[in-house]
């Protein structure tokens, strides 16, 4: 993936999860790799499950139903690895 489109993704993520604290009223949290999306960001099982429909919608990638398991990712970073890798495959390119 392009540094270009691996920049976009991260954008897009970044903006769905901003837009989430915003709608569910939590205190703004500067993004980083190592931050744990439930514990961190404050987010609910619920806030996650929206977020995965989002980012289907945004993306147009589900690496979830591809065999990634949504248990093996907990953090901002995790999530731009299993998005990035996913639209790579999707683009035909070596993750």
């Amino acid at each position: 993936m392009s540094l270009s489109v691996a920049s976009k993704t991260r954008e897009r993520i970044d903006s769905v999860l901003q837009s989430i604290q915003q709608q569910r009223g939590l205190p703004p949290v500067p993004l980083e790799e190592g931050h744990q999306v439930m514990a961190d960001l404050g987010f609910a099982s619920l806030d996650v499950a929206q977020l995965i429909a989002l980012l289907e919608i945004e993306l147009g990638v589900d690496p979830f139903a591809a065999g990634v398991s949504l248990q093996e990712v907990h953090t901002v970073g995790e999530l731009y690895r299993v998005y990035q890798d996913a639209c790579n495959k999707a683009a035909g390119q070596a993750p």
